[in-house]
């Protein structure tokens, strides 16, 4: 598992959490999952299969629980701060699409101190930055104004390193390809 296709939002850069990325930098953090579809496997060997974009179809042993954060492993270990699913204990195994972050903060700042956390941080290469370009849709709900991607129309172009105060007026999401 030495290549990984992970999302960043431009505000996680822009809080001051990390620098601008460029393509061919050396970086150190954390990543995170998220998901509403792992379930209980009978399976016992690591999996993943990248489904596009930041998402991936996975395989993953627990090796962390508690009633705030888990951490699953499937050839990378990933933490998702939110309550497990009743059946995700230490060595169980799950199985479902989960997308996968740079760490916003969470773990670099508190989660890692955690009495039994793993250690998370991965030194990565960065070796592909990718912007997304899909179109904004607008629409009305309740006197606001709500903006969502077109996903009929998703795009993203190479860029050679973020620019999250600009792209995208400050509102960027990016793909980072990491190799370790």
């Amino acid at each position: 598992m030495n290549q990984l296709i992970v999302g960043l939002n431009s505000w996680i850069i822009q809080d001051g959490n990390y620098d601008e990325f460029r393509c061919g930098d050396s970086c150190r953090f954390a990543l995170e999952f998220g998901s509403f579809s792992l379930t209980y496997s009978d399976k016992t060997a690591m999996q993943r299969q990248h489904k596009g974009t930041s998402k991936y179809d996975v395989v993953a042993r627990v090796i962390f629980s508690t009633p705030q954060v888990w951490v699953i492993d499937f050839g990378v270990k990933v933490f998702s701060e939110s309550r497990p699913p009743r059946f995700a204990t230490v060595g169980q195994w799950v199985q479902g699409e989960v997308w996968i972050g740079v760490d916003p903060y969470f773990y670099k700042e508190r989660l890692h101190r955690m009495p039994g956390m793993p250690d998370l941080f991965v030194d990565w290469r960065v070796a592909r930055i990718q912007v997304e370009i899909t179109p904004w849709i607008e629409s009305a709900l309740g006197g606001r104004t709500l903006r969502t991607r077109d996903r009929t129309r998703e795009a993203w172009i190479d860029r050679t390193a973020t620019d999250a105060w600009n792209d995208d007026s400050g509102g960027a999401d990016y793909l980072l390809s990491l190799s370790r």
